[in-house]
């Protein structure tokens, strides 16, 4: 690994969306990403608190991968909270808070490093990338042509280059990013994915389904969608507004307080979303793409459990609510049992409040759950329907609590209407 960059950088790490995400042990070679999305939901989260300063001035670290080859060579000994997700070989994510292909990348190349030691032990990995040159560079290309459970998701949002080198700055064009995923296709790997997220109104509405579209010719066998959320506590976000406001050409902020569910975290309702999924679909199915909404209120519309758009064939965690509510929506209904398994066996072991990278979100909660293992916080979020995360919660009511099973754990049913 390049000596210039320190290796102290801590991943992987689980999602804060632990209890519907398919893959909950994410991973990032970079502590930093040298692109400039204005959207970023990384920027309005890191960009408040203690790490505000390292996160704005773009100081970066590596992670060290002297350590992750002992994690996945010997779990038991090296993988601490992640020893049962390695060893039953579940799909990680890589990309969650930076790019892994990024302008870092090409002057370090600890990502390529990784990626010769996860081609030799054959682990499956899902990318979010908006990079392309790398799919131009045989030394990546070598280790990805062939390589069946390894998935590529490149995200676009416009097809209009003008508004996107304003909004992703230092992000390589639309079209050179469709031509991507056209030599990822063509490369005979796990598939090319376009990840359409966030979709923001007035700026991806006038060519979204021209963008699905050129992303299908192209060889993208997938769409993962959702709607941009906005952090009003960000700094970073206020700062930006304006420029929001000029692309879309609207208000941002006012029409996300108008048409949101709640305050804080703005997320737009299910009426203002609906025609949009909807097109979306009739797009993907025309052109026999599989489809998912990452978006809680309409993740029913997914093809199955993983909303970032994985086939239901590939070893991802099924101990999350998305996959209950594909199993509701086939059955009718669904119980804890149908999901234990995987929840019981790549969360146990660790306590919540101990869990890297999870976000407690307040003292509250730490002593609230002080002692209580991660799966068991997982099972306390299922048999409490007015928690935030539970599944009748997080899906607006499309899942709705009805009995309860001979251990007490509460049955929940598929609302059609």
């Amino acid at each position: 690994m390049n000596s210039e960059i320190k290796n102290t950088y801590g991943s992987p790490r689980w999602t804060g969306e632990v209890a519907d995400c398919s893959m909950p042990m994410t991973f990032d070679t970079y502590s930093n990403c040298s692109f400039g999305c204005l959207y970023c939901f990384s920027q309005f989260q890191r960009a408040i608190g203690g790490c505000k300063s390292h996160y704005l001035s773009k100081e970066v670290k590596s992670v060290n991968v002297s350590r992750i080859k002992k994690m996945f060579t010997d779990p038991d000994k090296y993988g601490g909270q992640f020893k049962e997700y390695i060893k039953h070989r579940k799909v990680i994510q890589w990309g969650g808070l930076s790019d892994e292909f990024d302008g870092y990348e090409r002057k370090y190349g600890v990502t390529l490093e990784l990626l010769r030691f996860f081609k030799e032990i054959n682990y499956p990995l899902c990318f979010s990338t908006k990079s392309v040159w790398f799919t131009q560079d045989e030394r990546y290309m070598s280790l990805i042509r062939g390589q069946k459970n390894w998935n590529f998701k490149f995200s676009i949002i416009t097809l209009d280059e003008h508004k996107a080198r304003i909004m992703e700055q230092g992000v390589p064009t639309p079209k050179e990013r469709l031509q991507a995923i056209k030599r990822i296709a063509e490369a005979g790997a796990g598939g090319a994915t376009l990840r359409l997220r966030p979709f923001i109104i007035g700026l991806s509405t006038p060519t979204y389904t021209q963008l699905i579209q050129e992303a299908a010719d192209a060889g993208a066998n997938a769409l993962s969608t959702e709607f941009l959320c906005l952090e009003q506590r960000s700094p970073v976000l206020k700062e930006k507004l304006k420029i929001f406001n000029e692309l879309c050409g609207f208000d941002v902020l006012s029409f996300y307080k108008k048409y949101s569910c709640r305050g804080g975290y703005l997320r737009l309702n299910r009426h203002v979303k609906k025609p949009f999924f909807d097109k979306m679909e009739e797009v993907c199915r025309r052109n026999n793409m599989r489809f998912y909404v990452s978006d809680a209120h309409f993740k029913e519309m997914c093809d199955n459990g993983s909303c970032c758009g994985l086939p239901s064939d590939w070893n991802y965690s099924r101990g999350q609510f998305c996959e209950a509510l594909q199993i509701a929506k086939k059955k009718g209904l669904v119980t804890w049992d149908d999901i234990r398994e995987d929840v019981e066996k790549l969360l146990s072991g660790f306590e919540m409040n101990r869990a890297i990278g999870f976000q407690t979100n307040s003292s509250e909660n730490r002593a609230k759950f002080m002692g209580v293992e991660f799966g068991e916080y997982v099972r306390y979020l299922w048999n409490t329907p007015n928690a935030g995360q539970s599944p009748y919660s997080l899906f607006e009511g499309i899942l709705y609590p009805n009995g309860v099973d001979q251990e007490g754990n509460l049955i929940y049913r598929y609302r059609n209407d």
